[in-house]
């Protein structure tokens, strides 16, 4: 337990110095979602970093030398985690006060406009996160999935930039239109319900209503309305959607830890659950890629899961033995899926 507390302290100096490479990353943001104890400690360091050190270049910081001073303060050893703890009330509140006041003395009065703080929040792979908004609506972040978000919302714009999967409920507002956009198609709703599948890799673009009335807005040549039931697909490729008549629990049951499957083919199966768990899973037979597929899962593991489509499905699979090294210690694993013998 101590050996993992040291490690993510070394990891937050490095992220907060500017040399932290992208596995680091990603441990100390599967670390911060853990529990909202560590998202405060977080946000305090960050904070009392920020004011503490001026700007800089990464190259000149030494890390182990900042850790040591840190862990050395007031002239005993103590945790990284209790000091900035116990410096955060005494350094944040009387600074961001001056800062202020003093931006607002130096700002003519017509442009006295503080700026934008957005907040991102990820969803780690394997899971979803539930979040509330400045204005009381209700975000499901699918896993592998990213929001972001202005703190509070500018007047008369409610606008979030998403990244992967979530499904909305927002708070109703007539005057304040609520926006969502991602790479290629934005979505505008005045108080609803909705799912949006939208992950950076896939050419598909998905938005399926479930109540009120959603206006989709494509790029400059295509804008139209969706009602209740009704789901759009957007292929980014060829710049074509269709919109058809749906169940639209099927498409964002996830939201309550499921994955329904209702005649899907299998290559569909399989890349659903690749993008949930952060796994490559190549189907080597074409046969098996149009088979249709009906079940429901409910808070399976991947491994369990792989093992009921074994049951229930015409495939065998085979996982690829991925060696590990100091430089890449994290790597996506790869599943092979074969037609199953007679």
């Amino acid at each position: 337990m101590e050996n993992n507390k040291k490690q993510i302290e070394q990891i937050i100096i490095r992220y907060l110095s500017g040399k932290s490479n992208p596995q680091e990353i990603d441990m100390l943001t599967e670390w911060i979602f853990l529990s909202p104890e560590n998202k405060k400690i977080f946000m305090q360091m960050r904070n009392i970093w920020e004011i503490t050190h001026p700007v800089f270049s990464p190259q000149e910081i030494d890390t182990n030398k900042a850790l040591a001073n840190l862990m050395h303060a007031k002239g005993k050893k103590i945790s990284l985690f209790a000091y900035w703890q116990r410096i955060a009330s005494i350094l944040l509140l009387p600074f961001i006060g001056l800062s202020l006041f003093l931006y607002l003395q130096n700002t003519p009065t017509q442009q006295k406009k503080l700026p934008i703080t957005y907040q991102q929040v990820f969803a780690p792979y394997g899971t979803y996160t539930q979040l509330g908004l400045p204005d009381g609506s209700k975000v499901w972040l699918n896993a592998g999935s990213s929001v972001k978000y202005p703190i509070p919302f500018e007047p008369q714009q409610r606008e979030v930039f998403l990244s992967g999967e979530a499904y909305f409920e927002i708070v109703s507002d007539e005057k304040n239109p609520f926006v969502v956009k991602t790479n290629k198609l934005n979505v505008v709703a005045k108080g609803t319900a909705f799912n949006i599948e939208a992950y950076p890799k896939d050419s598909l673009i998905s938005v399926t209503m479930v109540e009120g009335i959603l206006d989709v807005v494509i790029g400059k040549s295509h804008a139209f309305n969706l009602l209740p039931g009704q789901r759009v697909c957007y292929n980014q490729d060829n710049d074509m959607y269709q919109i058809s008549t749906t169940d639209p629990y099927k498409w964002y049951a996830w939201k309550d830890g499921k994955m329904v499957f209702r005649n899907d083919r299998l290559d569909y199966v399989f890349k659903r659950i690749g993008q949930t768990f952060n796994v490559d899973i190549e189907l080597n037979d074409r046969e098996i890629a149009s088979h249709p597929y009906r079940a429901t899962f409910e808070y399976e593991s991947l491994d369990v899961i792989l093992r009921l489509l074994k049951m229930t499905a015409p495939i065998r699979y085979e996982e690829e033995n991925i060696q590990l090294d100091q430089n890449k210690p994290y790597k996506t694993r790869k599943i092979r899926v074969y037609k199953s013998m007679p």
